[in-house]
């Protein structure tokens, strides 16, 4: 697809010269460019969504679950920014009054090996705490205090972890408030319906041995929806930092300029989410998490979520995708657009694995809600991996894998690349530093 875009396009001188150049509005994306904003005030920082709106893929088709941080190791990139995102956004939300609620989750166990599990996981709490990670409170309740709080939980039901700083947030006004923040600013733009069609390197007559980043960057070319089915309108700009937050399409957009040997291929893990209207849910008061399975972290089970208008939620499942390819072996862009129905086969499932901790669902009860398409840097049946947020190439700031728990790291995905321009981007070196790798969490719990 890469080979492909680049052979449609001819080189364009650019227009214009940018300071930072975000490709995606989902919520990374914004809240990268609104941190950027605000940490630079004398720079300009632009994003680009191909969509006509923000949020339109990965970011409006999630749990929107406030995570706490107990799932990954405890020195992964996961557990890090998970917990230090957490705190900002709880911190973010109550300032700019987003709606969200501080629920608490309930983690079940159902046979004296998922209790096991639930220990370990106590115990890494305490880990990650020592290592000075953060703090993940976990509290350990019996089956009959279970049912206390939660009397629809099944009797075979044997113990929980009660995570109390899981929440739920409007992950819309979230990122309202963040595209707002970036428009109310003084050097900040985002254009919608526009799509990254080839990126070149340029290097300026310092050859990017200046030092401070001003005589080289990146051609970005765009194209610009015109809404009449036509041809569009082609720019291009010289952007002195390009950052890649475009989610299920970012290996399209690293591949244009990676060199082959280390290309990205991602994979991608379709979820189905199912409403509920019915019996045997009636006090539910928390989520409700049963233990995953401990050799994949592809997904944490069927679990019951709730908006914030209290409606009852199940999902997701995990069902890996194939991707139709190319003449060159690279998945088509946009592929999984035609897998976004929820298929019957899927809801019986659903509620096979609810009726393990929730008894009393009926069938007629479950209907299909939504899909959401997880962007995975790991194939079906490998070792999970971790967020890659990297920087291979100067000026070039690259994040893959960016899926759960990405909503609740937004925040902090942003402080960590701010960090990265004034550390290493904003220098201008001439050879591309890796900040961090994915890296195995097969050691998860």
């Amino acid at each position: 697809m890469a080979a492909l875009l680049r052979s449609r396009h001819a080189f364009r001188p650019p227009e214009m010269t940018v300071d930072h150049l975000v490709v995606g509005a989902g919520v990374v994306g914004l809240a990268i460019a609104e941190r950027l904003t605000k940490a630079f005030v004398d720079r300009t920082t632009f994003v680009v969504e191909r969509r006509g709106a923000f949020g339109e893929e990965t970011s409006s088709r999630n749990s929107e679950v406030i995570h706490s941080g107990i799932y990954y190791p405890a020195n992964s990139l996961k557990t890090s920014l998970c917990i230090r995102g957490r705190d900002l956004l709880y911190k973010r939300c109550s300032a700019a009054g987003i709606a969200h609620r501080k629920t608490g989750k309930l983690i079940l166990a159902n046979s004296s090996g998922q209790v096991q599990y639930l220990e370990g996981l106590k115990q890494k709490a305490s880990k990650i705490e020592q290592l000075g990670v953060g703090r993940v409170p976990l509290e350990w309740l019996s089956g009959d205090e279970v049912r206390e709080r939660e009397p629809d939980v099944s009797k075979g039901v044997v113990g929980a972890l009660l995570s109390p700083e899981t929440g739920i947030v409007s992950s819309h006004e979230l990122m309202e408030d963040l595209e707002k923040s970036i428009l109310d600013s003084e050097l900040g733009e985002l254009v919608y319906g526009t799509k990254v069609v080839r990126i070149d390197r340029v290097e300026g007559k310092s050859g990017g041995k200046r030092g401070d980043g001003t005589e080289d960057g990146w051609v970005v070319q765009t194209l610009t929806d015109d809404g009449k089915g036509g041809e569009g309108e082609r720019s291009a700009v010289l952007a002195k930092t390009l950052i890649n937050a475009a989610g299920l399409n970012a290996h399209h957009i690293a591949n244009q300029i990676l060199p082959a040997s280390d290309r990205i291929q991602l994979h991608f893990a379709k979820g189905s989410y199912f409403s509920y209207r019915g019996p045997g849910i009636s006090s539910v008061r928390h989520l409700l998490y049963p233990c995953p399975d401990p050799s994949s972290l592809a997904g944490l089970g069927t679990h019951l979520t709730m908006n914030l208008d209290n409606e009852i939620r199940f999902g997701p499942d995990v069902e890996w995708l194939k991707p139709p390819v190319d003449e060159k072996g690279e998945d088509l862009m946009d592929f999984w657009e035609q897998h976004l129905a929820v298929n019957e086969e899927r809801r019986l499932l659903a509620i096979e694995e609810v009726r393990k901790f929730l008894p009393n669902v009926v069938e007629d009860g479950f209907q299909p809600d939504y899909v959401g398409i997880r962007p995975k840097i790991s194939a079906k049946g490998a070792p999970a991996v971790d967020f890659s947020i990297a920087h291979p190439l100067p000026g070039f700031i690259n994040l893959t894998g960016i899926e759960s728990p990405g909503l609740t790291s937004s925040l902090a995905i942003a402080e960590m690349v701010e960090a990265m321009i004034r550390q290493h981007v904003g220098l201008g070196r001439g050879r591309g530093k890796v900040i961090s790798e994915a890296g195995s969490l097969d050691a998860w719990a």
